[in-house]
């Protein structure tokens, strides 16, 4: 066995996490975020290191682009496959590591095949799962468990689950760059919640539901994290406690101003108010379906999907059964609801999870209508396919063999209720249509997945910034600081609005946010691509320079001092106050410690502020 050295283990993290950010951050509609991965991929060497490392690395890259043609433009594909003596050599340098990258490919590996690839995927985790058991690294086997439920979730909720509860408590909470934590305990809360909810065990749904509204503070949520919550409460009929959830989403995503957090909450709104349904609601269900198109219409990023189509549409429908029209208007609406299901269906990995979705609706709408007659042809419908698919799950299942790690005593609990509920949607018709979730658990799976998975990863890039100004968060600037060259002399500043605490005491902290914007836009708009704004704290932010001495740093503060305190008229009603910053600057090169950096230009700041606020202090 070979030593492992200092080197080695630094190339090993500085490749974790550049092909970590490049195959996650990546995405067609930011030139800018993608020119940025692509630099710091060149910039690692990767491409020319043909060692045990490079390769595994280079490998993954190709995987985890799935057919982009970006990777092409940073080396050829790897001229040899990865063979046990290269895994070996990871797995001696991190075992943890190991487990999280050879998974991912495993799984990306798997992505682009069909059933049977997920079949072989399932057994390949399985035994690197017994690997990681036998070496006693209980980190490495939950990452391994969590990849493992991530691919039983097409299979079988039940074995889903018991991986998914197994990797629960080891994860980390948030994800990190690196393929340590790829999957996350927070989502996989929203993965266990998701199962439960399908499986009808609402209260325990809701624990793991608002287990991830504990641990994501306000300002780091999005729309996802309320899904699951707000469908428990629904389905245990708290419809009160749903709808004030649903509209803390809707209140979120709109002070973002992210669209596609929007759709989602307003979406999540509307499928309680259609749940609880009562002729009183149709104006509001009228409204949330206008402002969804609106929003749809309006974005440039999202823009419409066979999915929001279908949903906007069955509550078209629903509307029309309430209102009591002609029967023409209501059989014209079903039929265009009929074929939106249909334009989702064939986009989708699994046409009958659609379909099931489908003919929830149709029962309830008709419900709605007084058709019972109808109702209850499309619930039959529901559980013959419902039956159907099971059936085929479980004998796909048969094929997988017995996972001796997974015996815990709550899988055969679990296997129990599922029979059981079975057993009641067959023998009491009444307590079957009630059970129906109105929107369907498809939807909200669709969108987690969207949400939390697969490389085109919004929310990680977002996550990355700070959504009441738009500056990057301290997290962000501090990994982006390890790709600037070691040879390169740089500036670091430090500013601080003056005066903000009264501000916000006597005007009020909309306008100290309006305050805080302002700042952050006008510095975003003068600085170049290649440097980095960071907000630091409160009113506090820190400003990276690239390849630049302090006298061109200072002209540049000087410029952005003289916009932003000309500004003399703040928020809807025109207060009028101006507002000044103070400011000290120092250089730095990469290699320097971060804490000694900032250090230096806070005593500059502090020094600043002492002798009268609103200058620029330097080294």
């Amino acid at each position: 066995m070979s030593k492992v050295s200092g080197d080695d283990l630094s190339k090993l993290r500085h490749y974790d996490e550049v092909t970590y950010r490049a195959i996650t951050l990546w995405s067609n509609n930011n030139d800018p975020l993608n020119k940025e991965l692509s630099n710091h991929v060149l910039a690692s060497g990767l491409a020319k290191d043909d060692s045990s490392l490079g390769l595994i690395f280079k490998h993954l890259l190709w995987e985890g682009f799935n057919g982009d043609k970006a990777v092409e433009n940073w080396f050829s594909f790897p001229a040899r496959l990865i063979n046990r003596n290269d895994w070996d050599v990871l797995k001696r340098l991190d075992s943890e590591l190991y487990a999280g990258v050879r998974s991912y490919y495993i799984y990306s590996s798997a992505a682009k095949g069909n059933g049977a690839h997920v079949n072989t995927a399932i057994e390949k985790l399985r035994r690197l799962k017994a690997e990681m058991l036998e070496a006693s690294e209980s980190e490495a086997v939950a990452l391994v468990s969590a990849w493992l439920g991530n691919e039983f979730q097409s299979k079988s909720h039940i074995d889903a689950l018991v991986e998914f509860k197994y990797s629960f408590n080891y994860l980390k909470v948030e994800k990190e760059d690196s393929f340590k934590a790829m999957l996350s305990q927070r989502e996989i809360a929203a993965y266990i919640a998701n199962i439960l909810l399908e499986l009808q065990l609402y209260s325990e749904a809701l624990l793991y539901a608002d287990y991830i509204l504990s641990i994501v503070p306000l300002t780091d949520r999005y729309s996802v994290d309320y899904i699951a919550s707000v469908q428990a409460l629904t389905q245990l009929g708290r419809f009160s406690e749903a709808l004030a959830r649903a509209e803390s989403a809707v209140k979120l995503a709109t002070d973002m101003g992210n669209a596609d957090n929007l759709i989602v909450a307003l979406i999540l709104n509307l499928s309680v108010y259609t749940h609880n349904i009562n002729e009183a609601e149709i104006d509001k269900i009228r409204g949330l379906v206008g402002r969804i198109e609106q929003v749809v219409e309006t974005s440039m990023s999202t823009g419409s999907s066979p999915m929001i189509e279908a949903y906007i549409q069955t509550a078209l429908t629903l509307i029309e059964a309430l209102d009591g029209n002609e029967p023409i208007r209501l059989a014209e609406e079903v039929d265009s609801l009929t074929q939106k299901y249909e334009a989702w269906a064939s986009q989708y990995p699994s046409a009958a999870d659609i379909n099931l979705r489908l003919y929830q609706n149709l029962q309830r709408i008709y419900e709605a209508n007084g058709n019972y007659e109808k109702a209850y042809q499309f619930a039959k419908k529901y559980r013959s396919l419902k039956l159907d698919r099971n059936q085929l799950i479980s004998s796909k299942s048969l094929d997988l063999g017995n996972d001796f790690l997974s015996k815990e005593v709550e899988f055969n609990k679990l296997r129990n209720i599922k029979i059981n509920r079975e057993k009641d949607q067959l023998t009491s018709q009444a307590n079957f249509l009630k059970s129906i979730l109105f929107g369907g658990l498809a939807i909200f799976l669709g969108m987690t997945t969207l949400w939390y998975r697969r490389r085109h990863n919004v929310a990680k890039a977002l996550a990355d910034v700070d959504s009441l100004t738009g500056a990057y968060t301290r997290r962000a600037i501090n990994s982006w600081l390890t790709f600037i060259s070691p040879e390169q002399v740089n500036c670091a500043v430090l500013l601080d609005i003056d005066y903000f605490k009264k501000i916000n005491d006597n005007y009020g902290h909309n306008i100290g946010d309006e305050v805080l914007r302002t700042l952050s836009q006008i510095i975003i708009k003068r600085i170049r691509k290649i440097d980095r704004l960071c907000r630091y704290g409160g009113e506090e932010f820190f400003l990276v320079v690239q390849a630049t001495e302090i006298p061109e740093a200072k002209a540049i503060i000087h410029a952005i001092r003289q916009e932003f305190e000309s500004i003399e008229r703040w928020g809807e009603q025109g207060v009028a106050f101006n507002v000044s910053f103070s400011a000290g600057i120092v250089t730095f090169k990469s290699t320097d410690k971060i804490d000694s950096v900032l250090e230096r230009a806070d005593h500059l700041l502090y020094e600043a502020k002492k002798t009268g606020r609103a200058k620029t202090l330097v080294e």
